[in-house]
């Protein structure tokens, strides 16, 4: 469940020197300007403008702007102009660009590593294998000979690729004995087509 909607922070207060036009009191109006934002699981997203209020510390007559007369509007908009929207109020889009930073460089890396791991195979490395649209499996390479690469194909498939992971936790029992051989530029092929998702060594 996604928790998420819009607050507001008290960015300025301003106490105005006039009669409040309900009760007559002086200098008894203060002013008020917010910043309004939008949150998710009441984490800052990103502001989405500036509202405010006047109120009398004598009657508590609360007005909003279009409420307001045309002297407290001015004062409203000069107050307005000069509070600063807070850098804080970006911090779920600063906090999103960073986990995509991160989620964009691991994924490099990992390209990088399976690139390497397919380049130069070795005996025990495990392939996740996409066989058809909706199909998964493991390949385990038992053996490698100069350019020839050995592997033993896993006796089970899975439907989605999270269920990989309960395919390797069979460990060897989850292996035929009769296996397949592949040069190193097919395992390349199949890693640039996508059949090859994922190599752990």
């Amino acid at each position: 469940m996604v928790i998420y909607g819009s607050r507001a922070t008290k960015l300025a207060q301003e106490t105005q020197v006039e009669k409040c036009g309900n009760c007559g009191t002086l200098n008894s109006v203060d002013l008020y300007i917010f910043q309004k934002y939008a949150h998710v699981f009441w984490i800052p997203f990103f502001p989405i403008g500036k509202t405010g209020v006047s109120e009398c510390s004598h009657c508590k007559q609360a007005l909003r702007l279009k409420e307001m007369p045309m002297g407290l509007k001015s004062s409203y908009d000069v107050l307005k102009q000069q509070s600063k929207t807070p850098v804080w109020t970006f911090a779920g889009i600063g906090l999103l660009t960073v986990l995509i930073t991160l989620g964009i460089v691991s994924s490099q890396k990992n390209d990088a590593e399976n690139s390497q791991f397919v380049k130069e195979p070795k005996a025990g490395d495990i392939y996740e294998i996409k066989s058809s649209v909706g199909s998964y499996t493991l390949y385990k390479v038992e053996a490698v000979e100069g350019d020839t690469v050995y592997v033993l194909t896993n006796l089970y498939e899975t439907n989605k690729s999270t269920g990989l992971n309960d395919l390797k936790s069979k460990g060897n029992a989850g292996y035929g004995d009769e296996g397949e051989a592949f040069s190193v530029s097919q395992l390349q092929a199949m890693l640039k087509s996508g059949t090859i998702m994922d190599v752990e060594r």
